[in-house]
């Protein structure tokens, strides 16, 4: 506890502090904190701090009456949400079952064993009906050696005479202590248990797509195409998603036997709802609910739901949930677990007979197939032998790494069985090779390895041919991101100019936790990295921000992803304290050129040769190193090529080998210090590996509409091996991976039939799992392999090709999916918006309709649209694409026109967020899923939305975004202090379909004038209980859609406005403002005409005077400041820590948040959807800034001077980042938006103060 209360303040000196709470009654944690925290009070009060400060507060706050004491405790009021019975759900898991059978003299049998961490299972099965004629099921008690022999002692039992009598000529071994069992039982059938469960659910059903499987300690997910695992997890060393978890929960907090729970649980009327709980802080949750008077039977509910909830969300995860899924593990006897799982899913369940024993079933199953096709040895074991055999262990060994070098020192287990001594363990399968004499060269088939020496230690590296002479200053280059692919270009460069280059040694931990944000491996190891390169103290730091990456035969478009383009900012805001970083800054000596590589080397020649030249250098000499390091560049990436064809052709010969493909970025997967030692463990066990860079691509499709560079690669690279008969894909992506969450779904179509591994990493992934899963893949691949050359590999399923239609903006037509053209006025064609935020999807609905469209907003998004969108999603995609996909899917359900051709309105962008992704995703779902004469309406950011022009309703449509985004501002202030908010929202609702009314009748903003000015009038006379301008108001910015959409922000609003604040959410006019800025300024890759840029020049004039008279009208309700948009002054705000360049919301959000907190905001919340990178990258930058206090801001544009006391209002400035994942935010977000309000409120009184003050 003490170490944790440390880590929370490793940012903070540790001096001065007050420890409230509990555990400040624990002495020892005192002790231990005293000898770390000088002057640490510690008051007598402690205990009950929080309860004393409200009380103290209420003497100085007026507060409500209250009649009598009992009138304080809310009656029937509950902490926790409450579930659906799990009664209501039992019809929808299948429990099935099978006939045990009886042995027969001179039957010939497989015993299956399954060590597991915490039971161990074995069953004999007959080969020639596969009856289990005898199984066992006991506790494996940390002995996994003494569990096995206790199984084969039972089975000896069971069959009592006959086991003597029975041949037992396989046995096949799985589970966590398969290798060490298996050594013991002198096997070579020892089984992963991904294999050995889904050969047991394929037994049951062939159909099986999903596999859940659930143990004492270990969770498993599995999911199986074309009858073959294809993609796998397992959890962490958390227990909250096991049975071990739910046993002790059950017993400990209630005294309830495993064996009773189901039956309790099931008669559950209102399951708590505990969330995905952790192990250590549910007993509180019970206790807790016991004490709200909830009944046992609604709390062992919300435990059996707690476990699959914990299950669904730490292992699934966002991957891929199928239609025929099978529950199994030992934790299915508890029938109400499959129950919950069903609740919560959507799905129906299959359960399994014995579902306990599926491994040890699944393992004899794959030994007798192994068997039967020549792929395993026969043998003769005997089980009294098994029972009889015992081991011992001797003193270990630590290993040194072999010729190898791996640097890894593993600790290596000896085991003595009879006089022979057996080497056991370690990362890789050194000693395994050695123990059975395997020969195997595993550093000549790690081609990955050489990625590495090809950028870091080649001929270019460190080099000081300098024509300046000797180096006498140091340019440190922080080995993150891209450096590990540009490393030759940069260390040539420079180190021809005179400087010495510097890189880090290694990610230190405590620059790891600097990290601003919930960002992924690589960017924590970049912190680290950056923190070591720091403790250097080069003289220079190069922090060059890349915009794009060039890709041989690509699209024309090669853009990278916004964390890693981000980089230099949020490094910056991690480490500006840090002494020397802020000596390097003051000094101009952090150099952040924008680099963009994606037409070619020469693109960045420009950028580099500036920065040169700033450092003193002659251009002369700038222009020799920068074509003498790209030329080393080009070196080092034609060696890699070589490299690869050799691969191929060395492989090509031998056609019984096959090699396997790591997919993934140079940053991420072909570097040591974040790949875990994938390809180290695939070579050791004889198999090639090489890196996707390696592999000649430039013929291959890069993929229609992929932006993204990396994104590029992985596509030509999955179209390369799909069709190589001797490569197999292994994808090491991480958690949290913005891109992948598309790609990786894209990958997945691509391989069609074809096995493939996906990893995900991060800096807690378990070696154990990453070897588990590399077996169970290699094992997957031989069989594949097998079966093919027999030709028993089923043909991939036709995908439902429907004919596409497709909408031209040009002519504003829609073509169909035989050819036939319509334009959108056609009575057929039916134009469909998504909810975008109520008001906003009305207003543009109306618009197309005053054009004579045939158009429709949908209603908001509900739990329904979102369990839809998740079910055709693999949900690791951005909320809103689930919502928009799920509204669709909903409106297709529902539809009674089965005649119209539906156009689904979906705009589009062109990187580098995922936005850009959602329109390819639809289409694709929209194909794969059949439906006939559906297309999308998707106008692009990325040409700022010049497609619309065509249609003559662009001044139409801004004219409705205008008033669509003013009425949501006064929404926010009536919900916050009109008298009574009922009737104020029933007179807004009313206005908002009188304006909705006139829009689609003519969008001219001549005729709605009279309109505003009379729902201007109405709106100001509602009753209200304070002045507008005294209201607190909180910025709500972020995603666009999520910030509008009331899911998705989690009816934000409205919970500000019962705390007594109004929200101003961030408009739609902001973004489109900003796409027009991007464009002007050419910080995209479109390039514009003279014309064009008049044009737009024009464009932008007329909509900023539309918006000044629409504002005009609307002020006049009292409730709005008459406030223009001012993007390019939020741009300039963030440039000094944000490059505009860096394009998307983010530069927006630290704008907004650095120009207008704490006037005329009192806070900012950034809401975006869950592994939003833009707002990762806003919360990474503003946390640390918004603490430093008000900046003195460049003065905004067409509003009032800042107030008096602003220069003065140096204190930390209210800032929250959310994620949503459009369901409740958890209890960490509703108690972190509780002190932000706080905050808030005393930022807004400071503000008031000054502003009243003479």
């Amino acid at each position: 506890m003490a170490g944790k209360i440390l880590e929370i303040l490793r940012d903070l000196p540790r001096r001065n502090m007050m420890l409230i709470g509990g555990t400040a009654r624990n002495t020892v944690m005192l002790d231990y904190l005293r000898s770390e925290i000088s002057s640490l009070t510690v008051p007598e009060e402690a205990p009950y701090f929080e309860a004393l400060g409200c009380a103290l507060w209420a003497l100085e706050h007026e507060t409500l009456p209250v009649s009598h004491p009992e009138a304080v405790i809310q009656q029937n009021h509950s902490a926790f949400h409450r579930l659906l019975p799990l009664a209501d759900f039992v019809d929808h898991v299948d429990f099935r079952t099978m006939e045990q059978g009886v042995a027969r003299r001179g039957d010939t049998c497989i015993l299956g064993l399954d060590v597991g961490s915490t039971t161990t299972k074995a069953v004999l099965l007959r080969e020639e009906d596969s009856r289990v004629l005898a199984s066992v099921y006991l506790r494996t008690n940390g002995d996994p050696v003494g569990a096995s022999r206790a199984c084969y002692a039972d089975l000896y039992r069971q069959l009592g005479p006959l086991a003597g009598e029975i041949l037992v000529r396989g046995v096949g071994v799985t589970g966590s202590g398969r290798q060490i069992a298996g050594l013991h039982a002198m096997t070579e059938g020892v089984i992963n248990e991904i294999v050995a469960h889904a050969t047991g659910a394929l037994f049951f059903d062939p159909t099986v797509d999903t596999i859940f499987e659930i143990g004492g300690q270990d969770a498993k997910y599995t999911y199986v195409k074309d009858g073959i695992p294809s993609d796998y997890a397992m959890n962490d060393a958390c227990s909250a998603g096991t049975g071990s978890f739910l046993e002790e929960a059950a017993k400990e907090s209630m005294g309830v036997a495993m064996e009773d729970i189901a039956e309790i649980a099931l008669k559950g009327h209102a399951p708590a709802n505990f969330n995905d709980q952790c192990a250590a802080f549910i007993s509180s949750d019970i206790k807790n609910a016991a004490h709200e008077g909830m009944s046992r039977e609604d709390i062992v509910a919300g435990l059996v739901y707690s476990i699959c909830m914990n299950y669904s969300n730490r292992v699934k995860g966002n991957r891929v949930m199928g239609d025929n899924i099978f529950m199994q593990g030992g934790v299915c006897y508890n029938r109400a677990i499959p129950v919950a799982m069903a609740a919560l899913t959507g799905k129906r369940i299959v359960v399994p007979p014995e579902p306990g024993l599926m491994g040890a079933f699944g393992v004899a199953l794959e030994i007798r197939k192994r068997l039967e096709s020549g792929l395993l040895r026969e043998d003769s074991f005997s089980l009294q032998s098994l029972r009889d055999r015992d081991i011992a262990y001797e003193s270990p060994f630590v290993c040194h790494g072999g010729k190898e070098r791996c640097d890894r020192k593993c600790e290596i287990a000896r085991i003595r069985m009879g006089e022979k001594v057996h080497p056991f363990g370690g990362a890789c399968n050194r000693w395994y090779n050695l123990r059975y004499a395997l020969s195997v060269d595993g550093e000549s088939l790690d081609l990955v390895r050489s990625h590495a020496a090809l950028t870091f230690q080649g001929p270019v590296a460190g080099r000081g041919d300098s024509p300046l002479g000797g180096a006498s200053r140091t340019m440190g280059i922080n080995r993150s991101f891209l450096t590990n692919t540009y490393y030759p270009l940069y260390t040539s460069f420079f180190s021809r100019l005179g400087f010495s280059v510097m890189l880090p040694d290694s990610p230190r931990i405590e620059g790891m936790m600097s990290k601003g944000a919930a960002f992924c491996f690589p960017a924590e190891l970049a912190h680290g990295f950056f923190y070591d390169l720091l403790l250097k103290k080069p003289d220079f730091l190069f922090l060059p921000h890349i915009r794009g990456m060039y890709v041989e035969g690509g699209n024309s478009t090669g853009t990278i992803c916004p964390i890693s383009q981000a980089e230099p900012y949020y490094l910056a805001s991690a480490f500006r304290d840090v002494e020397a970083f802020r000596r390097l800054k003051e000094g101009g000596s952090v150099l952040q050129p924008v680099l963009d590589f994606s037409q070619g080397y020469d693109a960045a020649r420009e950028a580099l040769a500036d920065l040169a030249h700033s450092l003193g250098c002659g251009k002369k000499d700038v222009k020799r190193a920068f074509s003498a390091a790209v030329a080393d560049q080009e070196q080092a990436a034609a060696k890699a090529k070589s490299l690869g064809r050799n691969f191929l052709h060395t492989l090509e010969e031998h056609s019984d080998r096959y090699g396997i493909v790591v997919f993934g970025r140079t940053y991420n997967a072909f570097v040591p210090e974040a790949n875990m030692g994938i390809p180290r463990k695939f070579a050791s066990r004889g198999v090639g590996v090489v890196p996707l860079t390696f592999l000649p691509l430039a013929d291959e499709p890069a993929g229609e509409d992929m932006y993204w560079a990396s994104g590029q690669l992985i596509l030509k690279g999955a179209a390369f091996v799909a069709r190589h008969p001797q490569l197999f894909g292994c994808y090491i992506s991480n958690f949290s991976c913005g891109p992948d969450s598309f790609l990786l779904g894209y990958f997945r179509r691509m391989m069609g039939s074809k096995p493939f591994l996906t990893l995900e990493l991060d800096s807690h992934v378990a070696d154990a799992g990453l070897e588990t899963r590399i077996e169970a893949f290699l094992d997957i691949i031989r069989n594949y392999r097998d079966l093919h050359g027999k030709r028993k590999i089923p043909s991939v399923a036709p995908s439902r090709k429907t004919p596409s239609m497709r909408v031209d903006s040009g002519t504003f037509r829609m073509i169909g999916s035989r050819g036939e053209t319509y334009p959108l006025t056609h009575p057929r064609v039916h134009l469909v918006f998504p909810s975008m935020g109520r008001f906003h999807s009305d207003v543009i609905a109306a618009v197309f309709r005053s054009a004579g469209v045939r158009a429709t907003a949908l209603p908001d998004s509900d739990e329904e649209v979102l369990k839809l969108g998740r079910g055709n999603t693999s949900c690791k995609e951005c909320l809103p694409l689930q919502l928009t996909a799920g509204s669709l899917l909903k409106y297709l359900r529902n539809r009674t026109d089965r005649d119209e051709r539906l156009v689904y309105f979906m705009p589009t962008a062109g990187g580098p967020c995922r936005f850009g992704q959602y329109s390819r995703f639809m289409e694709a779902m929209i194909e794969r899923l059949g439906i006939a004469d559906v297309t999308l309406y998707s106008l692009s950011a990325a040409n700022s939305y010049a497609d619309l022009d065509a249609s003559h309703l662009t001044r139409n449509i801004w004219t409705g975004m205008v008033i669509a985004d003013l009425m949501e501002d006064i929404h926010g202030v009536l919900l916050c202090a009109a008298r009574d908010r009922n009737a104020a929202r029933a007179i807004f609702l009313e206005e908002c379909g009188n304006i909705v009314t006139v829009l689609e009748s003519s969008s001219e903003l001549k005729h709605l004038r009279p309109c505003l000015k009379q729902s201007a009038a109405r709106l100001k006379s509602i009753p209200m209980r304070r002045r507008p301008g005294e209201i607190p108001i909180i910025l709500l910015t972020g995603e666009i859609f999520v910030r509008h959409d009331a899911l998705s922000r989690q009816y934000l609003v409205e919970r500000l406005a019962d705390a007594g604040f109004a929200t101003k959410v961030a408009s739609v006019m902001e973004w489109i403002y900003y796409t027009d800025l991007c464009t002007r300024k050419g910080w995209g890759d479109r390039r514009l005409s003279v014309k064009e840029k008049a044009s737009l020049v024009l464009r932008t004039m007329w909509m900023k005077r539309y918006e000044r008279a629409i504002s005009n009208l609307l002020a006049e309700s009292g409730l709005i400041p008459n406030r223009l948009e001012a993007v390019p002054h939020l741009v300039a705000q963030a440039g000094p820590i944000l490059n505009p360049r860096l394009l998307g919301e983010a530069v927006l959000t630290v704008g907004a948040a650095l120009a207008d907190v704490p006037a005329p905001y009192c806070g900012v919340i950034a809401l975006g959807p869950f592994g939003c990178m833009p707002n990762r990258v806003s919360e990474a930058i503003l946390t640390p800034e918004m603490s430093r206090g008000k900046r003195i801001p460049q003065k905004r544009p067409e509003i009032e001077p800042a107030f008096p006391a602003e220069a003065s209002l140096r204190r930390p400035l209210p800032f929250l980042a959310v994620e949503s994942d459009g369901t409740p935010f958890p209890q960490i977000i509703q108690a972190k938006l509780e002190v932000f309000l706080l905050q808030a409120a005393r930022i807004h009184t400071l503000v008031q103060s000054a502003k009243t003050s003479p």
